[in-house]
């Protein structure tokens, strides 16, 4: 699995060209960490083998996922890249995208928590954004 961070944006049809190839993008304050996106990827990875995807396109299953949302158009308003000031890629084969590459826009932030409505009073770091991502399993 490859993660790679990036400063700046990309259009909703670079990302989908991106995602076509099975490069997937996203605004990295729907990024808790890189073990969180590659976690993202392995449940989607599973849901589409078992037909329990809600989505129909993988990139769009993996915003829900990191998102914690049910609803596309939510999960979309917060991980898109449109507009966002970096992003987090992921695939399984290396790749690059034509913007300035910063990897530390994968690692954890506080605001991270707060962009995507994560209570910070447990301060477990990371590991919120698991549990906030698990929550849309048992709503499956």
């Amino acid at each position: 699995m490859i993660v790679k961070g990036y400063i700046g944006n990309l259009s909703a049809e670079d990302s989908q060209l991106f995602a076509s190839k099975g490069i997937y993008v996203f605004n990295s304050l729907c990024v808790g960490c890189k073990e969180h996106v590659e976690w993202a990827y392995q449940k989607m990875k599973y849901a589409f083998e078992n037909k329990k995807n809600i989505a129909r396109k993988r990139h769009l299953e993996m915003m829900l996922i990191l998102s914690g949302k049910r609803q596309i158009k939510e999960a979309i308003d917060l991980c898109g890249s449109e507009g966002a000031d970096s992003i987090v890629a992921i695939s399984e084969k290396d790749f690059e995208i034509p913007l300035r590459r910063d990897d530390s826009v994968i690692e954890f932030r506080a605001d991270k928590m707060e962009y995507l409505g994560i209570p910070q009073f447990l301060q477990k770091g990371c590991d919120l954004f698991f549990e906030n991502s698990a929550m849309l399993e048992l709503e499956r």
